[in-house]
Parts: structure tokens; sequence; C-alpha cells
């Protein structure tokens, strides 16, 4: 944890918006915003009237599975495949080893605000 508290607070006295951010894995024992790179394996739409859709990843170690929740408008525009660049809050449930990443501001994560595919 103190850890966490370091990189935390030299990421807010150092912090450069013109370089971006690379994550080369994800947290396993706190709750990370992070840049993410990977890639979609699987794409869930959710039924009717729901606009989400569940886009499953792989990411890099430990998260080697990720779900990301989006809108289906921006699902329809990725696929099976595609390269994933992805910047949200991770969550760790590192029991059933089960990652998780979400928007820093929004309900959903938005094509092109939270994430790229393609």
């Amino acid at each position: 944890m103190r850890a966490a508290f370091l990189l935390l607070a030299a990421l807010i006295l150092g912090a450069n918006p013109g370089m971006p951010a690379n994550a080369a894995s994800c947290s396993d024992d706190y709750v990370t915003v992070e840049t993410i790179r990977g890639t979609i394996i699987e794409i869930r739409p959710a039924p009717e009237p729901f606009r989400s859709a569940d886009l499953y990843l792989a990411g890099p170690a430990p998260c080697t599975h990720i779900w990301m929740q989006v809108l289906k408008e921006d699902a329809k525009r990725c696929r099976v495949g595609d390269a994933v660049l992805m910047k949200g809050i991770v969550t760790a449930d590192v029991e059933n080893n089960s990652w998780e990443v979400g928007p820093a501001k929004n309900e959903y994560m938005t094509l092109g605000e939270d994430f790229t595919c393609g």
C-alpha cells in the first residue's frame, strides 16, 4: 500500500501532460487509473433495451483478462482481434482473478475519450 501512495504522489507531483503514460501491468492490491494496451477477445452486447456492451480483453500480466463496459454504438466500431488502448480505473478481484476497467468520469468507457480500438 505504501508503494501505491508513493506512486500516486510521484504522479501528482511530477505529472507532465505532454508525456503519454504507459502501464506495464495492472495493480493487484488497489484501485488505480492506468493506461493499458490489450487485444479484444470477445464482444458481448447487452440485450435490449440496455445500451451497453462488454468487451473481454487480453491485457498485460497479471490482468491477462479484463472486462470493459462500453456503449453498444462504440462497440460496433471494434472487432475481435483489434488492439485496444484504454485509460481508466482498473479494479482487481485477485481472489477470483478478475479485472475490470471503467471510466474515470463517465458512466461507460467512451470510444475516443477513454479507449481506442483498431
